[in-house]
């Protein structure tokens, strides 16, 4: 840490490598200073009768007479819920140690819009898009229908320009590209996995994005396929998971690998959302909150329902044995049930392709995004 030349005059010294400064406590901005907010506020929830998910260390929650409350950390904010609100007001007064305030039913929260209805709640992060558009110079740009083209295809010709590191006029400097994809990813990861596949795309480009990246990132902002790269043929996994037809949890990822066959591809899907499944499972169970088991797994590749039904096992599977036998164990267990549905009804498409218009918009409502 350099401390300023006035503040080692102040002390009589003339060099800041001749002073040792003891901190009484940890003060914000310090790189230890994260670490010990949260020791202190795990020690102080803990010591008030709250228990750590082992699922989602973020969420603690305490059982009192028959009364939850839940609370969710981020950093310094904290996300509380419970089914009485006299129990609410009650915690926020064990924290006054803290100086932990109370702001109310929450309208705003780690840049999401929270808006109440009758039947639950809606997310949005509409301000926040609108201050990345600002901040891009786009909040006069014409929308598009899809934040991908159909025609996309990530191999770079040997005409896409690569984007300059200076800037200037009529210049996209990359550190600009940079931070737009960083927006974007937190968007798509909080309220819009449909652009999840979009933003994937362009996000594999940031240390060297070229000219067309940096097109696809601006339409992005302005609105499990077997060898999906072009260039490389690796696989993208990508997959939703539902509770009550709405997203809470999804993934689009590029494999390490190549998938040798479709249903290698679809395996390894599968595999990575019953970790998903496994995860909101636990949780849901260490709430007290009821849910259907077993849990449905929808593929669409009758292959891999063959394989997870025991029929179709030959020595083509065998690279992939360890998935299928672990998805195959919960699936005999009865904690999930794989289900054959047809590809042009399976809302994963989202995460693992670029959709025309007219399936884009049906998709994004079989999964309640409007």
């Amino acid at each position: 840490m350099k401390i300023p030349e006035e503040i080692l005059r102040q002390l009589g010294v003339t060099s800041d490598d001749d002073l040792v400064l003891e901190l009484e406590k940890a003060l914000y901005g310090l790189k230890q200073a994260g670490r010990l907010w949260n020791q202190l506020l795990h020690t102080t929830l803990v010591e008030i009768g709250f228990v750590q998910s082992l699922t989602d260390w973020c969420v603690y929650f305490r059982r009192q007479g028959g009364v939850l409350l839940v609370v969710g950390v981020y950093v310094a904010d904290l996300s509380v819920t419970c089914t009485q609100q006299d129990a609410v007001d009650a915690f926020f007064s064990e924290l006054t140690v803290l100086s932990i305030m109370d702001l109310g039913p929450a309208s705003k929260f780690l840049g999401m819009r929270v808006s109440y209805r009758e039947d639950g709640y809606d997310l949005d992060q509409e301000v926040a898009i609108l201050d990345m558009l600002k901040k891009h110079g786009m909040e006069f740009a014409h929308g598009v229908r899809t934040p991908i083209g159909v025609e996309c295809n990530e191999r770079q010709e040997a005409g896409d320009d690569k984007l300059p590191v200076l800037g200037g006029e009529n210049v996209v400097a990359v550190k600009q590209f940079q931070s737009l994809v960083g927006s974007l990813m937190w968007v798509a990861r909080c309220t819009r996995p449909d652009i999840a596949f979009a933003v994937h795309k362009a996000s594999r480009r940031t240390h060297d994005p070229t000219v067309a990246v940096w097109k696809l990132a601006k339409r992005v902002l302005s609105d499990e396929d077997f060898v999906a790269d072009k260039e490389d043929r690796k696989s993208v996994t990508g997959g939703l998971v539902t509770i009550d037809g709405m997203p809470v949890s999804w993934t689009c990822k590029k494999r390490g690998g190549v998938s040798l066959s479709t249903m290698e591809a679809e395996y390894t899907a599968a595999s990575v959302m019953t970790t998903e499944l496994l995860g909101v499972h636990e949780l849901l169970g260490v709430l007290g909150v009821e849910h259907e088991v077993p849990m449905t797994l929808r593929v669409d590749n009758q292959a891999e329902l063959k394989q997870l039904e025991g029929e179709g096992a030959s020595a083509k599977a065998k690279h992939i044995d360890l998935r299928i036998k672990f998805v195959g164990d919960y699936t005999k267990r009865g904690v999930l049930k794989p289900e054959y549905r047809e590809g042009e009804n399976i809302p994963a498409d989202l995460m693992t392709k670029a959709l025309e218009a007219p399936r884009l918009v049906v998709l994004r409502g079989m999964v309640g995004l409007h």
